[in-house]
């Protein structure tokens, strides 16, 4: 069995690069499942200063940077690096029916995906130096 979340130690930094990315560009739909006069109450529990949420900034620079590094990259590792990271809700035999491949080949994609896309950036950061 292919364990698709299994990340090398050396992918770890783009990893977290490309999760940034994925919440950057991944579109999140408005839940209406209120009815419409109580879309816009207010709770009188002050929820959000009993728990509040953090806010985490994104570097918006550097998920431009990723989105086009993973627009540049080949079809088949272009679609599923955008498959793991930016659709993880897709069942994964609907991945691999639509890239024509088994599930050990859609490792080594995304695999090599994620090498590419580090080396590439890297040698972008030496060009600039």
């Amino acid at each position: 069995m292919t364990d698709f979340s299994a990340i090398p130690i050396r992918q770890d930094a783009i990893n977290l690069r490309l999760e940034q990315w994925a919440r950057w560009v991944r579109v999140t739909p408005k839940a209406w499942g209120a009815q419409p006069m109580f879309r816009f109450a207010k709770s009188n529990s002050r929820q959000w200063e009993v728990s509040p949420v953090i806010h985490e900034e994104l570097n918006m620079l550097e998920c431009h940077e990723i989105e086009r590094a993973v627009s540049m990259l080949p079809d088949k590792h272009r679609d599923a690096i955008r498959y793991v990271y930016v659709y993880p809700q897709i069942h994964i035999n609907k991945i691999l029916r639509e890239l024509a491949v088994r599930p050990d080949t859609l490792q080594r994609l995304i695999i090599d995906a994620r090498d590419i896309l580090n080396n590439r950036l890297q040698m972008r950061l030496a060009n600039t130096e």
